[in-house]
């Protein structure tokens, strides 16, 4: 029985698999000065979170591996590339359906919480600009705070915060990286955006396009 829901943010909740990309590779291409394909660099990372990213390119690099550098580097792919890219191109709706959805499980007082391998900064940016506290308590957010060191983490933890097992919960995610860390950290019930990159796992009980296609009464919600 599902007793809570779990959501991914990034290329789930909300469509930014483009906006992604180009923050990345301006900043791969900033750091490096044209020394780095930022294109088979960032193929190589993609889902990394970005201190780890961030670190990989100063490996790549040669360049001393100064945690305040690295983090700072970190922060500027959001605030300098990512968030202004979102709000130059007016990108602050959800996938569609998502806020039916929402609205939905918010009625029925069906627990959800959002884990995301973002930053702080982005997650307060998000809240901001496309109104996430309507449905979620952002005290209760799980987001990359450099201690959880993987989506299976986050989900354990995310489920812990809504005071249920991580196997009564329902996931929705796209990275394949971070479905699998689902299935590892105990989920048997998860939902998946449609990309080619779909990992092939008994765990995935669903593949949507977006979440029009989605009937929560299939899962008995």
């Amino acid at each position: 029985m599902i007793k809570a829901v779990l959501f991914d943010y990034n290329g789930t909740l909300f469509p930014d698999d483009d906006i992604n990309t180009m923050a990345w590779k301006a900043t791969i291409n900033e750091l490096s000065k044209g020394k780095i394909d930022a294109d088979a660099f960032y193929n190589s990372f993609i889902g990394t979170r970005n201190y780890p990213f961030v670190e990989a390119m100063f490996k790549r690099l040669n360049m001393p591996l100064d945690e305040e550098q690295i983090m700072y580097w970190a922060l500027r792919k959001e605030t300098e590339y990512y968030q202004k890219i979102c709000l130059e191109l007016g990108r602050s709706k959800m996938m569609p359906g998502a806020e039916e959805l929402l609205d939905y499980l918010k009625e029925r007082n069906i627990p959800i919480n959002m884990c995301t391998a973002s930053l702080d900064v982005n997650v307060d940016f998000y809240f901001k600009t496309v109104g996430l506290g309507r449905w979620f308590d952002r005290d209760r957010v799980i987001y990359d705070d450099g201690i959880c060191t993987d989506k299976k983490e986050m989900y354990r933890k995310g489920a812990e915060s809504l005071g249920v097992d991580i196997q009564d919960c329902l996931i929705f995610d796209d990275s394949p990286t971070s479905i699998r860390n689902a299935a590892v950290a105990g989920c048997e019930n998860i939902v998946v955006i449609k990309k080619e990159n779909n990992p092939d796992i008994p765990q995935i009980r669903k593949k949507i396009a977006d979440f029009t296609e989605f009937d929560p009464k299939e899962f008995g919600l």
